[in-house]
């Protein structure tokens, strides 16, 4: 049989890049859609999205398959077949003998080998009842140390429901309200959706592919719905003002660029550590019509000229990312325990630094897309013990969970990305 591998070869090339290149995904696939047929885009999403989603499951079925280590070129290959088998619609017979016609193209003298871990791992049993740590990671495929981590901090009633969270397949885009009102947006969603899902939130829209390419990109923007909630805590108290605002870690800048819409007469400073990051934020800013002061900056290194200067301060720090696993999971896939307990230390020197650069009376924004304590309540309740001259202020917005003035959103309760946000206040 013949076949078209138009939509396997552009899913392919995708993961190649996040798996070998650790290329952003969302990036990736936009630039693969975009020259891809109407026809083919749902099954480059659904196979994209699907393999890195279950990643760690499709390496446990392949490492019990194979006994020696599978090259990555094949080991994808292998991963988009075995994702087609467990979770697709087709006939398993015609998944296999379209996958091992692909290992022809693609490759020489692999196939018989593609032919017989497939037509085998029917046979791979994935346990769903135990709920130690390593049977939750490959049952809901999560790397191991992040499933322990979770265990460790929110126990297993909590940590199986943000588990089970699903992954919401579209993606957040607000309006950009120096250019279009809510109604008129509201109908373009509606005219352009032809019979594609989309989903109303407090700020915004979750639309298809399909609906964004529709779209003028100056009207609109995607911003995850958690960062939208957040910039609206931070502008908290400040809407109609003018207040000079420092974003200490701005890049790509999505948060300066919303906070200055929500408060036009702010005066809003966006930096980064690195200039090609720095010229994200300012491709961004011109795309969306907004006036940033934009600077390259070391959010860690005390700046002399900024002492006492904002009343809003920033820090949207680096962080593991945890908040992310159910709509990123290619985020984690790549991160160890290493790399996330050496950012606590990172974590800190940001925000220490970022107090001076507050006046009296003015507000440090601290947030994180991270649902551990060490990383949010821990490293707040460290800096107010060394910082008495800052308080917490809580959010009367009633967005997502309260406890002790401080806000956190969950997959799971939320309908969002996982989020923590600190607001304090200089009382001298």
């Amino acid at each position: 049989m013949k076949y078209n591998f138009a939509a396997e070869r552009a899913a392919y090339n995708v993961l190649k890049s996040v798996f070998t290149n650790r290329a952003y995904s969302s990036i990736e696939l936009d630039r693969v859609l975009d020259t891809s047929p109407e026809t083919a885009r749902g099954k480059i999403t659904a196979l994209v999205y699907g393999v890195l989603e279950k990643s760690v499951q499709l390496d446990y079925i392949i490492d019990v398959l194979v006994k020696k280590k599978v090259r990555i070129n094949i080991s994808i290959l292998l991963k988009m077949a075995l994702y087609e088998l467990r979770y697709g619609n087709e006939p398993q017979y015609a998944v296999v003998s379209r996958y091992v016609s692909f290992a022809k193209d693609r490759f020489n003298g692999i196939h018989s080998f593609v032919n017989a871990v497939l037509r085998n791992s029917k046979d791979v049993y994935i346990d769903q009842t135990r709920d130690d740590a390593y049977s939750l990671s490959i049952r809901f495929s999560q790397p191991l140390w992040l499933v322990e981590s979770l265990l460790g901090e929110l126990g297993q009633e909590r940590t199986i429901s943000i588990l089970s969270t699903e992954n919401v397949k579209a993606t957040h885009i607000r309006r950009n309200a120096n250019l279009i009102g809510e109604k008129e947006f509201d109908l373009l969603i509606e005219e352009n959706s032809n019979n594609h899902h989309y989903s109303r939130t407090k700020y915004g829209y979750y639309v298809t592919h399909s609906i964004i390419r529709a779209l003028k990109p100056e009207i609109f923007t995607a911003q995850s719905l958690a960062s939208v909630y957040a910039v609206n805590i931070y502008a908290e108290g400040y809407i109609g003002s003018s207040p000079e605002v420092l974003d200490i870690c701005a890049a790509p800048g999505g948060k300066s660029i919303y906070l200055k819409e929500l408060i036009p007469q702010a005066k809003v400073t966006a930096c980064d550590l690195h200039f090609h990051r720095v010229q994200l934020i300012k491709s961004y800013a011109a795309r969306m019509g907004v006036d940033l002061d934009i600077a390259v900056n070391d959010a860690a290194e005390l700046r002399e000229e900024w002492i006492n200067k904002f009343d809003i301060v920033i820090c949207d720090v680096p962080c593991s990312g945890s908040g992310l696993l159910v709509s990123s999971p290619d985020i984690l896939l790549f991160k160890n325990e290493s790399d996330i307990s050496s950012l606590g230390l990172l974590q800190s020197a940001i925000i220490s630094t970022a107090a001076h650069y507050v006046k009296v009376g003015g507000e440090l924004e601290y947030s994180t897309c991270s649902i551990f304590a060490h990383e949010n309540e821990r490293v707040i309740n460290s800096f107010l013990a060394e910082h008495p001259d800052f308080e917490i202020v809580p959010s009367t917005l009633g967005i997502g969970t309260q406890k002790d003035g401080m806000t956190r959103l969950y997959p799971d309760k939320d309908g969002c990305d996982g989020f923590f946000i600190a607001k304090l206040r200089r009382v001298k």
